[in-house]
């Protein structure tokens, strides 16, 4: 790693550091002379040492009991044993979001100076212009879900070279609307964050980079003027008060009342909303085309980061990641760069999205969110095949493969050659009466279109035709379930013993388990069927979700008196139950002994807990909500855009409230059962940045822009300046 990224430095200073070699080239020929004052902040460009490569505990699963976990991650069960517990750390979120101020001189003057030699594809100026837009985003989401809710907001702005001329001393942006006092204290509800405190060298395990290496590697790096080097930073903030981030560009609106479940819960984790048309899907790519076709895109850092991704966990597709507010859990984002730090640090060095010459570039939100998918899906299997089977010998010998072969066929024949699974029925979902016990709120204006305790998501994708998932892409499980009208409570289901449900898979005997007679190490019957032969792995999973029941993953895990070497027992918990954080699954070894961390399983913890716990990390679901996605372009076609926007708006309000009181929480379910309506309620705008109008046209814009964002979100938030 230090090779290669130093390479890279090296080749970017050459041709692309320009500060001493090019003069400014706009009309002033001098820099702008920066004082601080009400739009920047002075202040010294420090070393603040590598990104930790210490995982992070996820505070809300820190506060289950063992007893709690068993019930509510290997039945889906929230009982006794859960009653009472405090899921408050995972009940609220920090919003951050992403801010530059391209009508600023000194970032306009910057941004010519560090201009390339080599004339770029695009010119990107237009992604910077400013319409306060910022400060209407905030209001939106503070309006939406309440102070209680989102306890912390951050801004992650831009700094650049002071004009002494000192690359040690920086002049970082301020909007003009924002109480300095407050947001550069880290003691207040905004926190201002700039660029060249929170970039960070994360370093691949074996490494220590000196600080005047980490400095030549932030030197190439900043500034900035690429929103994807910025985000490839963000899991480095700090001062955050959750573990639940959302993600926001400084164009994305939120037009309506939401809950904290809309993004994240401690029970089933971060919301990850995606389109699964095949327009959205993603094939992974080292290298692409795109970056010659459309440099300044987002395919290439998509199909870039499926490439990594796929390098660790078995190439395949993937799909878009929907371009609203996302959702990020800070304890798993850390824990991506971790697990693939040339990836980050690498992206930070695009000082402009369709630069050339410098490292391929990832889209970082993309890889963390799918990250966390393929972690779940290799935590199933790692856990059914090295804890459950493999055991403390780390041996499967033909009997015990025969068993295992007999698991997965559960009601079938097990003298077969080939298993065909058929798709699972499961209980819904979510569950409002679990939602009720736990005291969490249901989500009002999303839809939950698959768990992860159903399994592994792009395996159904993969399998089933698109009009057999009517779930946004995803199927719908609970077919073949019934009421058991036998009990109280009216949430109990059944399986409906006549129901034949359509075939999801098949497993060949074969092709998974090769030579079926012959010992093998568990390590190496893992390695084939989570990445060598990726599809049996997938068919596994389907298998023993269905093989659990209509709910939990009990297949999954070992025994409870299963035995673990005592060696890996610690005196006290200094980290979180996870796998090898490495880049490639080829040269990783995933045996028992060597994939748990020293200070992940306390004394006295058994194996069928830490594995729990290890699927419960990686945890999400993945869902949709309605949004609008607008390029802003020409004054005649904004202006009726934004009344559209506000009628509809007005209308969704009058429907609901013809039923319900306008008061009341409705939840998604409301607007599309009781009301009979296709989608839910529009969630989100954006309104994209194009703008093609000049002139007086162009004053237009940013009237009709003002006049529409102080109309919806007119109420001042609490770090605003008096006017």
């Amino acid at each position: 790693m230090a090779t290669s990224i130093f390479f890279w430095v090296l080749l970017i200073r050459k041709y692309y550091f320009v500060a001493e070699s090019h003069p400014y080239t706009s009309l002033d020929e001098r820099p702008p002379q920066i004082q601080e004052d009400d739009t920047h902040h002075i202040f010294r460009n420090i070393d603040r040492g590598p990104t930790s490569r210490t995982p992070l505990c996820i505070r809300a699963y820190n506060s289950m009991s063992d007893e709690c976990v068993e019930e509510w991650v290997a039945h889906h069960q929230w009982g006794p044993a859960c009653t009472g517990t405090d899921l408050s750390a995972g009940l609220s979120i920090d919003g951050v979001w992403t801010w530059v101020n391209g009508s600023d001189p000194l970032q306009i003057a910057t941004r010519q100076r560090y201009k390339p030699d080599k004339a770029m594809k695009m010119d990107a100026a237009h992604r910077y212009v400013e319409h306060n837009e910022l400060l209407y985003s905030m209001r939106s989401a503070l309006t939406s879900l309440g102070d209680d809710t989102m306890q912390r907001l951050h801004i992650l702005a831009s700094a650049y070279p002071h004009s002494n001329g000192s690359d040690e001393v920086m002049a970082g942006q301020i909007p003009y609307w924002l109480e300095n006092n407050k947001a550069l204290t880290n003691k207040s509800r905004i926190v201002l964050h700039h660029d060249a405190d929170y970039f960070k060298l994360i370093e691949k395990p074996g490494t220590n980079f000196t600080s005047w290496e980490r400095g030549e590697w932030k030197e190439a790096a900043i500034p900035t003027f690429n929103s994807l080097a910025v985000e490839s930073q963000i899991q480095n903030i700090e001062d955050t008060s959750s573990d639940q981030l959302v993600y926001y560009n400084d164009d994305f609106f939120t037009l309506r009342k939401l809950s904290v479940s809309d993004f994240t819960t401690p029970l089933y984790g971060p919301v990850i909303k995606t389109l699964t048309r095949l327009t959205s899907m993603y094939l992974p790519a080292k290298d692409t085309f795109w970056r010659t076709i459309n440099p300044a895109g987002e395919e290439p850092g998509i199909k870039r980061a499926a490439w990594v991704l796929g390098m660790r966990f078995s190439l395949r597709p993937y799909y878009y990641i929907t371009h609203h507010p996302r959702t990020l859990w800070l304890p798993l984002l850390r824990e991506a760069a971790q697990t693939f730090p040339e990836a980050f640090t690498d992206t930070a060095l695009s000082r402009f999205r369709a630069q050339e010459d410098v490292p391929a570039s990832v889209q970082a939100v993309f890889l963390g969110s799918w990250y966390v998918v393929e972690r779940h899906r290799e935590a199933l299997l790692w856990t059914w095949t090295i804890a459950k089977w493999g055991g403390r010998s780390g041996t499967l010998s033909s009997k015990l493969k025969a068993r295992m072969w007999n698991e997965l066929a559960n009601e079938e024949s097990p003298s077969a050659s080939r298993l065909s699974i058929p798709m699972p029925v499961r209980v819904p979902v979510k569950d409002r009466h679990v939602f009720q016990a736990a005291n969490v709120s249901m989500p009002t204006s999303t839809e939950y279109s698959f768990s992860s305790k159903d399994g592994y998501a792009l395996a159904y994708v993969d399998s089933t035709w698109p009009w057999n998932r009517p779930r946004h892409g995803y199927p719908d499980l609970t077919r073949g379930l019934l009421e058991n009208n036998q009990t109280a409570d009216g949430s109990k289901l059944l399986r409906d013993p006549s129901f034949i449900p359509a075939r999801a898979c098949v497993i060949k005997r074969s092709t998974c388990f090769e030579s079926y007679t012959q010992n093998e190490t568990a390590n190496n019957f893992f390695r084939r069927i989570a990445f060598e032969k990726p599809e049996c792995g997938d068919c596994i999973i389907t298998a023993l979700i269905g093989a659990s029941g209509i709910s939990g993953i009990d297949k999954f895990l070992p025994h409870h008196q299963a035995k673990i070497d005592p060696g890996l027992h610690a005196d006290a918990l200094t980290l979180p139950p996870h796998l090898p954080l490495t880049s490639d699954w080829a040269t990783t070894d995933f045996s028992m002994t060597n994939a748990i961390p020293k200070g992940s399983l306390k004394t006295g913890m058994t194996l069928r807990t830490w594995c729990t716990r290890l699927i419960q990390r990686y945890s999400y679901v993945l869902g949709s909500v309605e949004s609008d996605f607008y390029k802003v372009e020409r004054a005649n076609t904004l202006e009726t855009k934004l009344d559209e926007v506000e009628l509809k708006v007005e209308e969704e309000l009058n429907t609901i409230g013809s039923s319900y009181s306008k008061s009341e929480d409705h939840t998604y379910e409301d607007w599309r059962s009781r009301l009979g309506w296709s989608r839910g309620p529009l969630a989100f705008l954006c309104l994209n940045d194009d703008v093609k109008d000049t002139g007086k046209l162009r004053d237009r814009i940013d009237e009709l822009l003002m006049t529409f964002f102080d109309r919806m979100w007119p109420s001042r938030m609490s770090f605003e300046k008096q006017v």
